[in-house]
């Protein structure tokens, strides 16, 4: 028992001895960007950026106190160095860097501190060839002396803390004739029927347009010839503005726009009307046989329900002495995106 209680005792002696060897003001402080005040280096002369960083000290540091600094990792084989106006003084104590290496450099005090606010200032190899290669670099410092402070900041180099997010949305562009009572439905015909003096005959069909462009859309309208017959007797075209008239030989369309559909750039919505352009924005209208600015859109369309479909009319009406035969007439549209 006796001898346990004696290497017990030996025991605390050892710690408590320990303990009294370590630094009486060991201290972690917080290192802060004096410059870039971001501790982003995008930009390097020949090669070399510097960087000046400070901290508050645990207390006055005494001549012949040290502060080591370490750039780690080292950013090339390139020596460290002061920098142009090379560091004279740390917290009001004199000193100056010994040789610098390419991971650092020690400060000497040669009078002591009169102050704790601390700065020092590097002049650190940035760039590989001029280029400042994507890398975070950690500056620390560890002093010697009465006060030991410790402590570490990072200096991002040619955007190292950031990340780069892409995306890429392909571009959409798509265009279908299709009926009006049933938007899946294409129909690329317009039957007028047969035609008689009692009733001015009517066709339909929807115009279905949709785009991701950020100029919106352009179309145009144009026909091979008039409504004619292969012997070129034709049904005069209404006047523009006119109206196709019961018992009176003409022929046009009518157009009704989308009234919805078109992106809203300040809601994101789509829920704008498109533009019905020219002679169109009004009815009846001639078909024209040369291509012909028709409706149109300046953002983004989406075409999904009957009223972002523009509704297009054909009309016809004859007299009692309209020549017999078959007539037709082949009517194109062309729709570009403005991406």
């Amino acid at each position: 028992m006796k001898g346990y209680i004696v290497r017990l005792f030996s025991f605390v002696a050892i710690i408590a001895m320990a303990a009294a060897m370590l630094p009486a003001n060991a201290s972690g402080v917080q290192l802060s960007y004096v410059t870039p005040a971001n501790g982003e280096i995008d930009t390097e002369t020949n090669g070399f950026a510097e960087i000046t960083f400070g901290w508050t000290a645990s207390g006055q540091y005494s001549t012949g106190d040290t502060i080591t600094v370490v750039i780690s990792p080292a950013a090339s084989s390139t020596f460290v160095a002061d920098c142009a106006v090379p560091t004279a003084s740390v917290a009001g104590g004199t000193g100056s860097f010994g040789s610098f290496t390419a991971t650092g450099a020690t400060w000497t005090f040669t009078g002591g501190a009169t102050g704790v606010a601390a700065q020092m200032c590097l002049s650190v190899p940035v760039a590989d060839g001029l280029v400042i290669n994507p890398l975070n670099i950690s500056v620390a410092i560890l002093s010697s002396g009465t006060y030991v402070d410790y402590g570490a900041i990072l200096y991002y180099l040619g955007g190292g803390n950031d990340v780069l997010v892409t995306a890429t949305v392909p571009s959409t562009l798509s265009f279908a004739i299709v009926s009006s009572t049933a938007l899946g439905v294409p129909k690329n015909d317009c039957a007028l029927g047969s035609l008689t003096t009692g009733a001015v005959s009517p066709c339909n069909y929807s115009l279905k347009i949709s785009t991701n462009a950020s100029g919106g859309f352009t179309s145009t309208i144009d026909a091979d010839k008039q409504l004619s017959t292969p012997e070129y007797a034709t049904i005069t075209d209404i006047a523009e503005d006119g109206t196709v008239t019961l018992g009176v030989e003409s022929y046009g369309i009518a157009v009704t726009g989308a009234t919805v559909g078109g992106r809203n750039s300040g809601t994101g919505l789509f829920d704008q009307p498109l533009v019905e352009n020219g002679d169109f924005a009004d009815d009846d209208t001639p078909v024209p046989t040369s291509p012909t600015a028709f409706i149109s859109y300046t953002d983004g369309f989406w075409s999904s329900t009957t009223q972002s479909t523009t509704l297009v009319t054909h009309k016809a009406a004859i007299s009692p002495v309209t020549p017999a035969g078959f007539y037709s007439q082949t009517v194109t549209y062309t729709v570009t995106g403005s991406f």
